[in-house]
């Protein structure tokens, strides 16, 4: 939780990137623990607003975990998922990256889940 907190800060979001840990932090996305994978799903949401970290995010792996916890039965993992995919998608690099992932299907998916800002990122990301 400590190093999710700290990532919202601008200057240690960039240092996290530039210092190696998102290899890291995307493993733990593939964790069998749903409270795992939400910290870290949250602390890479938290990361992918620095534009040099959607490209390293991408870059390190880490657009098929995310895919897949876009399925996750877990309604706060499928948002932050949603939200840092929507972050992701906004580097043209990872446009067609996501694409080829397949993000569409899970995130087409999204539109007809119960909760409202769960489809309002399925569908800005969209």
């Amino acid at each position: 939780g400590a190093l999710r907190n700290l990532s919202m800060k601008r200057d240690v979001s960039q240092k996290i990137g530039e210092e190696g840990a998102l290899p890291y932090m995307i493993s733990l996305l593939r964790s069998p623990d749903e409270r795992i994978q939400e910290q870290a799903v949250t602390l890479l949401r938290n990361l992918s607003v620095n534009d040099a970290n959607k490209v390293k995010i991408a870059q390190c792996g880490g657009l098929a975990p995310l895919i897949i916890l876009l399925s996750s039965t877990v309604p706060r993992i499928q948002e932050q998922v949603a939200v840092a995919v929507r972050n992701l998608s906004m580097a043209e690099e990872n446009e067609t990256a996501l694409v080829f992932e397949g993000a569409l299907p899970p995130l087409a998916e999204l539109l007809h889940h119960q909760d409202e800002s769960i489809v309002e990122q399925a569908l800005v990301t969209l």
